[in-house]
């Protein structure tokens, strides 16, 4: 990997990771070269800062300041392998739906095809770009000051020529604060000025507004030219409404006389204008009738489609019943289904379980053939014995001197003896398989029943029988397998208070296709004989450096659980021993478990 940073024009300082790279430097550009072997440059400069934000105007931009791709100022500069140099944002839109190398966006002659991996910061330019000289943003009110882009905004905080926004109400305007008072003097069209009428202080824009239609203080004439002295807005209001010149309407607007004057006129034009009024009223009526005729025509019509719609609603009423009956029976039909699925899925469940719980059928037929084979040689056995006790008889009985024989049939005797006592060592380790295969679990699930509860404590409390162990269980057919251990007297801190219960993983037949350390999650349950409600239950996640969870080396690796799991009190009362038994669970999360 190559990396170039650019000092000036005409020296590069080159970073490569390997001397191999030499041959590719040389010759190319002036250049200071650093080889650094299995150097691993990171993308993460956390000393380089970062562009100032901002447009400003600069005072000279050169082009080696420009983005190669969007040709703006550069912003966080990066450098491609050709010494080319491109804005960190628009790596990602150089690169967008592109198959990599693609072609330097310099477009020159002796430009290198591009990785996104090969593209690098500048911090060289970066410090360049920060450097630039910029104007002040408020030149247009009379700052000339040129400062580097990277104090532009401490210098903005700061200058003198920040404008103020003008004080007085409605004028927005944003001013240099030297010109402030010419301005609010001179210039200010919301400057406040003084009613000649009312005395009050209203914008000299809005003066003439507040003059015309709003100040109460104005002497005006009555605008009917009744002949009254000029007087206030405020009072002219009041006789505006008991001028005699105000225009009255005539009385028979309502059927379309359009007359108006004064009241002595209006009287004039009803006695003058009778017949006109007359006839106005005869073409109102005419009009109302025809309107009553279509209006009635338009009512039969509503009517006629209310009944319609009356009847449609009704129709749709009775549908609706109908409907709701059938879905309340589809309701019904559907809980039924719904329970009678329940109880199929129960079955299955069940049946799967027991399925799970049984023995294969090769392993039965092959245990049967043995104890067959057993039967037979024992039949057999018993023959020949019944046979040598019959040939002793007769030679005892066929005088002294044949009697020599006697320690050999003994030998022989003795040596069936053993061998029967060898047969029935073998049919109870027989037995023992069959009785373990019956009670096996294969779903991580141990239903524990211990019988003799008060015997077998007691055992415990003389030193007989410390503890005891389940049969084995077991995640899956062909998972871990496990069993449980309990103190009834306690172990460690419980001992001789408490019931100490243990968690075992065993050596099964299938641990080299197990994963390892086991890390399943372990629940331990003292079950509720007598109302269900009151299990009391610890659980525990393994601990993956502890040797009581890693592969096992030998039949059983050491215990791992709680040695004050539930005290003697608690636990000899008739919820948790009955019929002189209690009954232990066991389970163990079978999540995220994957048996081969």
């Amino acid at each position: 990997m190559i990396y170039r940073i650019r000092i000036t024009d005409e020296i590069v300082v080159v970073v490569c990771t390997n001397k191999s790279y030499l041959g590719q430097i040389y010759g190319t550009e002036k250049c200071v070269i650093f080889v650094f072997q299995d150097f691993s440059m990171s993308s993460d400069y956390s000393s380089i800062q970062s562009t100032p934000s901002g447009t400003p105007h600069f005072i000279r931009l050169e082009p080696k300041h420009c983005c190669n791709f969007c040709k703006n100022v550069l912003r966080d500069s990066m450098q491609t392998v050709c010494g080319h140099r491109i804005c960190k944002t628009c790596v990602e839109p150089l690169f967008d739906d592109k198959t990599e190398p693609i072609t330097c966006p310099a477009g020159e002659e002796d430009c290198s095809v591009l990785f996104k991996s090969d593209i690098t910061q500048d911090p060289s330019s970066r410090r360049e770009i920060r450097d630039l000289l910029v104007s002040c943003e408020f030149v247009s009110f009379g700052c000339i000051d040129e400062i580097k882009w990277k104090a532009l905004s401490n210098h903005v905080q700061t200058c003198k020529y920040q404008p103020v926004t003008c004080p007085n109400s409605g004028c927005n305007k944003r001013i240099p604060p030297k010109e402030k008072k010419i301005h609010l003097k001179k210039y200010c069209e919301y400057k406040p000025e003084q009613c000649t009428f009312c005395k009050k202080f209203v914008p000299s824009k809005l003066m003439q507004s507040h003059i015309e239609d709003e100040c109460t203080s104005v002497v005006m004439l009555c605008p009917y030219q009744c002949g009254s002295l000029k007087m206030t807005r405020v009072e002219l209001n009041n006789h505006k409404e008991i001028c005699h010149m105000k225009p009255r309407e005539c009385q028979y607007k309502c059927v379309g006389c359009t007359f108006m004057g004064t009241d002595e006129e209006v009287k004039n034009h009803l006695i003058n204008d009778l017949n006109g009024h007359i006839q106005l009223t005869t073409d109102y009526a005419k009009k109302l009738g025809d309107q009553t005729l279509q209006c009635s025509r338009e009512l039969q019509v509503v009517q006629s489609e209310r009944d319609q719609l009356r009847a449609q609603v009704d129709n749709m009423k009775k549908e609706m019943t109908l409907m709701k009956n059938n879905f309340e029976k589809a309701m019904n039909l559907c809980k039924e289904l719904k329970l009678k699925m329940v109880s199929v899925t129960e079955r299955v469940i069940h049946l799967e379980k027991q399925l799970e719980n049984t023995a294969k059928k090769d392993i039965v037929e092959r245990h049967d053939t043995d104890v067959r084979t057993m039967q037979v040689s024992l039949t057999q056995v018993r023959a020949q014995v019944v046979q040598l006790e019959r040939l002793y008889l007769n030679e005892g009985r066929s005088g002294p001197g044949e009697i020599s024989s006697a320690p050999e049939l003994k030998r022989i005797i003795d040596k069936h003896d053993s061998q029967f006592a060898q047969l029935d060592v073998q049919m109870a380790e027989l037995d023992l398989r069959f009785q373990i295969l019956e009670t096996a679990s294969y779903d991580g699930t141990l239903m524990w029943k211990l019988r003799d509860y008060a015997r077998r404590k007691q055992d415990a409390v003389q030193g007989r029988t410390l503890s005891l162990y389940s049969q084995p269980f077991y995640t899956h057919r062909y998972g871990y397998k496990m069993c449980a251990r309990v103190y009834l007297n306690g172990d460690g801190m419980g001992k001789g208070s408490h019931m100490s219960l243990f968690f075992v993983v065993m050596r099964g037949e299938y641990d080299n296709l197990l994963p390892w350390p086991f890390q399943q999650k372990v629940t331990m349950t003292l079950l509720d004989q007598e109302t269900g409600q009151c299990n009391l239950s610890d659980s525990f996640r393994p601990d993956p450096t502890s040797s009581s969870f890693r592969k096992p080396t030998t039949d059983m690796n050491i215990a791992s659980g709680c040695p004050l799991f539930v005290s003697h009190a608690i636990l000899e009362t008739p919820k948790y021993v009955r019929d002189d038994t209690i009954m232990i669970k066991f389970h163990v999360d079978l999540l995220n478990l994957n048996h081969p």
